[in-house]
């Protein structure tokens, strides 16, 4: 199959279009912008320019492609600093590209959407049947592209899917890409390179954490695994989170663990004062119609952990 991946070069979109090489699939690397660097996983790939205000170039690229995995965006940092970038970016592109899609007859595209577009401020049961309402800026312009991916389903213009993922982490493509303001990610780095984890807050806030493999599964599971003629966004968007919750303060200390097995020793772990008043919110991030499908879990905390630790040890570490 023919699949186009747009933000190739980010960290999401790189480790799903390695995932879908992998798998034997011919990979398109879609980015907007000029990039030279290359790597070993690039080397298989074709590199295509994706400009989203270029309607004829965008039906070029759309041209023979069986799949579109739409991973492009901008992040929530800088959705804030520039709140109408971010509905240029992360809806009237995906608009645009959706209807090149379209006319270019493509079979499928799922777009990737956040567990941020619910609430801001996570806690409680959160499933797809509540109603989103968060304001924020990356909210909210996810949330407009959705609407329109939504309304080429319910249409039967194209067979689109919504996911909504929650904190993914793990091991980016190249070390240069932007992943390690990440939590996870961020704390492996330091325990790597500094020997301690330094928290900026108690810690007390929890968080629904999901590998990257997990993530790429799942994904798999719907465009791949699943028959065309099922059209698995009917229902509206799909969540895609991990197995259970886990506060701040217990993922650090979840790496100090695996550190301490991994590389040989236990980072320091320095908490702060910041927080919810040292009160432990529930969190359960339902994914019911995820499991409804058919979907089990196959990935592990501990395991991308791992490989991150690595990961990190070999980029910034070894051979100083």
């Amino acid at each position: 199959m023919k699949v186009l991946v747009t933000g190739g070069f980010g960290f999401l979109g790189g480790r799903i279009a390695q995932y879908f090489l992998s798998k034997g699939h011919d990979i398109l690397l879609g980015t907007s912008r000029d990039v030279k660097l290359r790597d070993s996983f690039l080397d298989d790939v074709q590199v295509v320019k994706t400009p989203w205000n270029d309607e004829a170039e965008l039906d070029k690229v759309c041209s023979g492609v069986d799949l579109i995995i739409h991973a492009s965006g901008m992040n929530a940092k800088d959705c804030i600093e520039d709140p109408a970038g971010a509905l240029t970016v992360n809806a009237v592109a995906t608009a645009n590209f959706l209807q090149s899609a379209i006319k270019m007859n493509v079979k499928r595209f799922l777009y990737i959407s956040t567990i941020h577009v619910y609430t801001d401020t996570l806690h409680g049961v959160i499933s797809e049947k509540d109603c989103p309402t968060n304001l924020h800026p990356y909210a909210a312009s996810h949330r407009a592209a959705e609407d329109v991916v939504l309304w080429a389903q319910k249409n039967k213009l194209i067979d689109s899917v919504v996911v909504r993922i929650s904190n993914g982490f793990g091991m980016p493509t190249r070390r240069e890409v932007n992943c390690w303001m990440l939590l996870v990610n961020d704390l492996c780095r330091q325990a790597v390179e500094h020997k301690q984890l330094v928290l900026a807050s108690n810690g007390m806030q929890v968080r629904n954490f999901i590998p990257i493999s997990e993530i790429c599964s799942a994904i798999d599971f719907l465009v791949c695994q699943l028959p065309f003629v099922q059209s698995v966004g009917d229902e509206g968007p799909i969540n895609v989170g991990g197995k259970t919750s886990l506060s701040i303060l217990e993922m650090a200390t979840l790496i100090q663990s695996r550190c301490g097995v991994i590389l040989g020793y236990v980072p320091d772990l320095v908490v702060g004062e910041q927080g919810n008043n040292g009160k432990i919110l529930h969190l359960d991030f339902q994914i019911n119609r995820l499991k409804a499908l058919g979907y089990s879990h196959q990935h592990t905390l501990t395991v991308e952990i791992d490989k991150l630790l690595t990961y990190c040890y070999d980029s910034f570490l070894k051979g100083r």
